[in-house]
């Protein structure tokens, strides 16, 4: 499959997804974009263990920004825009490989598999242990002004 082809399917899957989900519209295109942006990441690190890692983070970073400049929910954004990195080929081929009694490859394939999933709640937490200290403001404070006073 041609990576254009994948990238827009990563979109698409971020955004239809959302849809399921009920999430506000006027936050689609930012996870559609977030989703893309850790599936570009993800390919072009060369679909490792670390490429779920650093693919992730970028997600969660990407996520926590958007959802503090619109002032709205993190998670709002995160769900949708982690479907293109959740390994669901990996599970699946682990199943097959556990009906057709081939354990060698099912053990193989579920450690690979679960190594991603793993990277991926890492990396999440770490962007969230990141902003959870940081607070945007979008207002300008005045500092001239008193506890009381008006100005």
């Amino acid at each position: 499959m041609s990576i254009i082809i994948q990238c827009l399917a990563s979109m698409f899957a971020s955004a239809f997804f959302g849809e399921l989900l009920h999430q506000p519209r006027k936050t689609m295109v930012y996870t559609s974009l977030i989703g893309l942006n850790g599936y570009v990441i993800y390919l072009l690190i060369n679909k490792t263990a670390m490429a779920f890692f650093i693919a992730a983070l970028a997600v969660g970073l990407l996520c926590e920004l958007t959802a503090r400049i619109m002032r709205m929910a993190t998670t709002l954004f995160l769900v949708s825009a982690l479907i293109p990195l959740v390994p669901g080929l990996g599970l699946y081929r682990t199943m097959m490989f556990i009906a057709q009694s081939d354990y060698s490859m099912a053990l193989t394939t579920g450690i690979e598999t679960l190594t991603g999933i793993g990277a991926i709640a890492l990396s999440i937490t770490i962007s969230n242990v990141i902003f959870s200290n940081i607070s945007i403001s979008l207002k300008p404070q005045n500092s001239l002004k008193k506890k009381g006073e008006t100005i």
